[in-house]
Order: structure tokens, then C-alpha cells, then sequence
């Protein structure tokens, strides 16, 4: 399943890239100005008294809710493969639900930008405190958390443990943030998904057409990162199996040197042991010399010594040579 998976990759980048880039081209040649561009009454936003018009600001529309809806989409994935490694501990579970966080994120920030632009054009602020963009707000910090606490325990099993309820945990943001505009009647931003839709259908269908591309984009982008992780993590298992071989041939070496040595030790010990019959001679003028002279010199001793040595040096030459 995995292989033809990856064989849909490239032909779903290629269609998601021709579908967002008829989008753009249908949004600034087709698509009409939202229905009622004047504002009915002056809106205070931020403090600002806003009567603009949604002309070519309007525009960022068509990309803005596709790139949203696609990290909605993609962020269900983090908590999905979150629950599936805390049933089976199975690592490939983990690693798929860090891909996703990841594509998640690249599509958070594109959305963050997008939305921004449309704020600056539309309201003449860069960022409101409404809903909608609050909660949007705390799903980057949690997704960004997500990765801080990835990176701060070292422990592998610990760490696929956390992530996976924490990842579980910041997906309950994500649909939050969806229903926000039908939880709050109040917030300025606009229902987009309505029974009646809202849009005519030529604003309708370039919409239709992003939305699905980006959801194509995504998916490759996430089989792609996946494929590359896999691949390090299976490179830093062949170093492990690499390490581990070197550490054991290293040790069969050692072991075959220790044997080598013990090997030589009991070749010198037979040869040491035909010298001891010349031993009696020294232990025999040893115990002369001891009743007889107990206070005797060091001299004496060393004569004595001296002695036997050379009736052993005499007695077996070619042993004590050896």
C-alpha cells in the first residue's frame, strides 16, 4: 500500500499545482468582486473606522481558506496517528504523526501570512483580536510546542508517549477554530461553508478548485517528508548495526589476544617448573644459614643467594635461557 501510495505522489503534487495555479489565474480573470463591496455602515475595528471596499484584497480569499482548511485537515492526522501509537507503541505511528505536524505547520505559517495581508488591505491593521484569529493564533503556538517538547526530552519512548498526547491534545483547537464564526454570531469574519454557500458559481468553483489542490499539495508534501524521514531513520539503524559490529569484532580481537596470552603463560609455566628442582639448593642454604645464623649479614644472604644461583644457572643453562 505504501509503494502505490508513493507512485500517486508526483501525479498528486503535479494536479494539486494545476488546480491552485487555474485558481489563481480563474480568481484574477473571472471571479467577480464579492457581492456588496461597500461596507453598509462604517465598522470600527481595532479603533479604526473601516469603509473599504473589497476589491483586489479580496483576491487572497481564494488561497487563504484552501491553505486553512488544509492544515485543519493535515492537524487531524498529528492526533490520528497520536492515538494509533498509544494503542499499539508502535514508532512508525509516531514518526507519521511528526511528519504531519510538520506539513501542518508549513501550512499554518502560509495561512498566517496570507490572513495577515488580508487584514492590512481590508481593516488597515495587521492583526485583530477576534475570534477567529485567536484560536488560529493558539494552534501555531501548540503546533510550535509540539516540536519544543519533541526536541526537549531525549528519551525515545517518552518522547513518542508526550508527543502523541500532546499532539492529541492541540488538535481540540482545530475545529475551535472552524466553528468559531457559527460559536460567535459576532465575529467579523465570514461564514465561508453555508447551506447556501454564499458565493456565486464562478467564485464558487476557483474556490472549489484551490481547496482541493491544496488538500493534493498537502498530501504529497506529506508522503514526500515521510519518505525522507524514513529513509534517515533506517540510515541511523544501519549506523546502530554498523556500531554494534565493531564493538563485537572488537571484543572477539580482544578475546583472541587474552587467549594468546594465556596460551603463552602456560607455554613459560612448564619451563619454570623444570627449573624448580635447583630450588632445594637455595631453600636448603637458606635454612642453613637461618639456625646457624640468625643475625647473620645482609652480605652473608646475598652470598648465599648468589650461590644458588649459580648451581641453577649450571644445573639447567638452556631452561632458564628459554
Amino acid at each position: 500500500m505504501q509503494s502505490k501510495a508513493d507512485r500517486l505522489v508526483p501525479i498528486l503534487l503535479i494536479l494539486g499545482a494545476l488546480l491552485t495555479a487555474v485558481d489563481v489565474a480563474w480568481t484574477f480573470t473571472l471571479a467577480p468582486l464579492v457581492q456588496g463591496a461597500v461596507l453598509s455602515e462604517p465598522t470600527v475595528i481595532a479603533g479604526q473606522v473601516v469603509t473599504t471596499k473589497l476589491l483586489l484584497s479580496q483576491k487572497i480569499f481564494y488561497l487563504h481558506v484552501p491553505v486553512a482548511i488544509a492544515s485543519f485537515a493535515i492537524m487531524f492526522f498529528v492526533a490520528y496517528y497520536g492515538v494509533r501509537f498509544l494503542m499499539t507503541k508502535d514508532r512508525k505511528y509516531d514518526l507519521r504523526s511528526q511528519t504531519a505536524a510538520q506539513v501542518t505547520l508549513v501550512f499554518i505559517i502560509a495561512t498566517m501570512v496570507s490572513g495577515d495581508l488580508w487584514t492590512r488591505f481590508e481593516w488597515g491593521v495587521w492583526w485583530v483580536w477576534e475570534p477567529r484569529l485567536t484560536t488560529y493564533f493558539i494552534l501555531m503556538l501548540l503546533v510550535i510546542g509540539y516540536f519544543i517538547l519533541r526536541n526537549a526530552i531525549e528519551d525515545p519512548e517518552r518522547r513518542a508517549r508526550f508527543c502523541a498526547v500532546f499532539g492529541i491534545v492541540a488538535f481540540i483547537d482545530a475545529p475551535i477554530s472552524f466553528l468559531i464564526t457559527r460559536m460567535v454570531p459576532s465575529s467579523i469574519h465570514p461564514v465561508v461553508f453555508r447551506t447556501d454557500s454564499g458565493l456565486p458559481p464562478m467564485m464558487l468553483i476557483p474556490f472549489l478548485l484551490g481547496l482541493f489542490g491544496m488538500l493534493m499539495i498537502g498530501f504529497a508534501l506529506y508522503r514526500y517528508a515521510l519518505r525522507v524521514h524514513t529513509d534517515a531513520l533506517v540510515v541511523d539503524e544501519l549506523k546502530e548495526q554498523l556500531e554494534e559490529m565493531d564493538a563485537r569484532s572488537t571484543r572477539v580481537a580482544a578475546d583472541d589476544a587474552l587467549a594468546r596470552l594465556r596460551t603463552a603463560a602456560g607455554s613459560v609455566a612448564p619451563a619454570v617448573a623444570d627449573a624448580s628442582p635447583a630450588a632445594p639448593a637455595v631453600t636448603d642454604a637458606v635454612a642453613d644459614a637461618s639456625p646457624a645464623a640468625p643475625v647473620a649479614s645482609s652480605d652473608s644472604m646475598a652470598a648465599a643467594f648468589d650461590s644458588a644461583s649459580a648451581t641453577a644457572n649450571s644445573a639447567h643453562p638452556a631452561s632458564l635461557e628459554e
